[in-house]
């Protein structure tokens, strides 16, 4: 194998362990940890984030290959079968992504209407080591401020746990926040367990039931991430509305794809 050979290869091999962290992470979060030795049990969204980066890796090293040396991808594809193939399972991925792109616009377009408080849900993101909130995180804490302001009788749940490089939870963050903005203490609920969306949702539900809140829930996260959050929702028995907030434009795209890979990765899965 020539060296353009061996470059596609190794494009091909990290591009399917990605694939294998994103498809597999509930597998492998399970296993993570179970020798007895020290080591921090891998959470799904750490497993999800690296099968992203790797994924991404795998498909630039491919670009590049293809790029530098056309001749070899020309001989590769030779074949009109070959050719055909690839071009429909590119039709049909684009096909999907363009749906499930205007699928998470449609999501995060849906607001709470009527009169009816919903029970806010905060969901969490990255706290700084200060115990401050992160700029995707405060945009979230905003959103429900305003919420929260525009009726009064409405009340949320801070939903977030702690990694290993925050010094506070992220429910804890959100409640100190949204306290120091000047909504009411006894206004805010904490979940401080939740790892994942999935986690964040059903925890949440567990508090609504306990507490007899609301059932109707405006989700304060980012637009894109609406549409899974109100899947997640939905199955935990909520109703869910959108309480979004705009990205910073330079993580924006970038977000945007992964939460469509997710998104299809859940129906492609059935999970």
């Amino acid at each position: 194998m020539n060296g353009t050979g061996r470059m596609f290869a190794a494009g091909v091999i990290v591009a399917v362990t990605g694939t294998v962290y994103l498809t597999g992470a509930k597998w492998i979060s399970g296993r993570s940890g179970r020798g007895g030795g020290p080591e921090r049990r891998l959470t799904v969204g750490d497993l999800r984030r690296r099968g992203a980066v790797l994924l991404a890796v795998g498909a630039l090293i491919i670009a590049a290959a293809f790029l530098l040396w056309p001749d070899f991808f020309r001989r590769l594809l030779r074949p009109k079968w070959l050719r055909r193939t690839i071009a429909c399972a590119v039709a049909v991925c684009l096909t999907a992504v363009l749906v499930t792109l205007g699928k998470m616009v449609q999501s995060a377009a849906h607001r709470p209407t009527g009169d009816a408080p919903c029970t806010v849900v905060v969901l969490g993101c990255q706290v700084y080591p200060d115990g401050h909130p992160s700029l995707m995180l405060q945009n979230r804490i905003d959103a429900a401020y305003d919420y929260l302001t525009a009726h009064p009788e409405a009340v949320c749940i801070a939903s977030g746990g702690q990694n290993d490089r925050e010094t506070i939870s992220e429910a804890a963050c959100i409640r100190n926040t949204l306290v120091e903005m000047g909504i009411a203490p006894a206004r805010i609920y904490t979940e401080a367990l939740s790892t994942s969306t999935e986690e964040n949702l059903t925890f949440a539900a567990r508090i609504i039931e306990e507490e007899g809140l609301p059932a109707q829930v405006a989700i304060a996260s980012d637009n894109f991430h609406q549409l899974r959050a109100a899947i997640w929702a939905e199955r935990a028995g909520l109703t869910p509305y959108a309480a979004g907030c705009a990205s910073p434009w330079f993580l924006a795209p970038g977000y945007w794809a992964r939460e469509a890979a997710a998104l299809l990765y859940m129906v492609c899965t059935g999970q």
